[in-house]
């Protein structure tokens, strides 16, 4: 009976998504990835997990991260980008960075190709809406009988995504369209631009900004500069400085990034979100 329930629910999740899974994935449950400011040292996570296994037992739950400085959503937003970025199509994706819980701020589910992202209407699709084509979102109008005033993740949003996963529910029956989600005053920088600025820290101390590969590679020859500090031309890898040296190159998210070889550019360059990155 356990496989048989299984196939079924594959097979409700074809029907809701409009594709077919892969023969490799077809005896396997779907993905739902987790990123939150929640961190590690509480029961919240865990309590999000149990109403995504209750819904949808055979789910894969993938942490993305849960240390996102609280309330940070531009952090959350780029976390969650990277996570779309990398999963295959099928992936549930809960995202809750929500200072805003409990005011009266809409939830959403966003449709990134055959992917969903289901996050607070908050700006933390934003990442996603900018680096991805055709993103659609919807505004989540299910609601339980009885909810949280301050945990929307675990009484409204990962029950959402435990049904998409699940195969339980379909987006018309739990939410309608919207054309314009909240985003923040954060975009890529593309040609012709020649600035732009950080956008998020790594743990190891890299800056990184908001500047395409391309957009570099247009400008091909010139030099980098971050908050002031002349950092030459752009490099392929850590090596080309020597131990403490900083540096800028292109990271593997494809923008461009500042770096201190074997150290931390944030402390050593003393560099912050909002920062500018010039190319000189």
């Amino acid at each position: 009976m356990g496989k048989v329930a299984n196939i079924q629910a594959d097979n409700a999740i074809d029907r809701l998504a409009g594709w077919s899974y892969p023969a490799a994935m077809s005896s396997v449950g779907p993905i739902i990835t987790l990123t939150t400011d929640f961190g590690l040292d509480d029961w919240y996570v865990a309590a999000m997990k149990s109403v995504l296994l209750k819904a949808c037992p055979h789910a894969r739950l993938v942490d993305v991260t849960h240390h996102i400085r609280a309330g940070d959503v531009l952090a959350g937003s780029i976390c969650l980008e990277r996570a779309v970025a990398v999963f295959e199509e099928g992936t549930i994706h809960l995202a809750v960075v929500d200072p805003g819980v409990g005011w009266d701020r809409r939830l959403l589910v966003g449709c990134v190709g055959e992917q969903w992202v289901v996050c607070p209407d908050n700006g933390l699709i934003t990442w996603t809406w900018r680096r991805h084509a055709g993103v659609r979102a919807h505004e989540l109008t299910w609601r339980p009988s009885s909810i949280s005033a301050t945990f929307h993740g675990r009484d409204v949003m990962a029950p959402v995504a435990g049904m998409l996963a699940a195969g339980t529910a379909t987006l018309e029956q739990i939410s309608r369209p919207i054309d314009h989600p909240i985003l923040l005053d954060i975009a890529p920088a593309t040609p012709p631009a020649r600035t732009g600025q950080i956008i998020y820290f790594d743990r190891f101390g890299n800056a990184i900004t908001n500047v395409l590969e391309e957009t570099v590679k247009a400008a091909a020859g010139t030099r980098i500069c971050a908050a002031g500090r002349d950092l030459g031309e752009v490099k392929h890898t850590y090596s080309q400085v020597g131990p403490g040296h900083a540096l800028a190159l292109i990271g593997s998210s494809g923008l461009l990034e500042i770096a201190v070889r074997d150290g931390s550019a944030r402390e050593r360059l003393r560099l912050a979100v909002g920062d500018e990155v010039t190319i000189v």
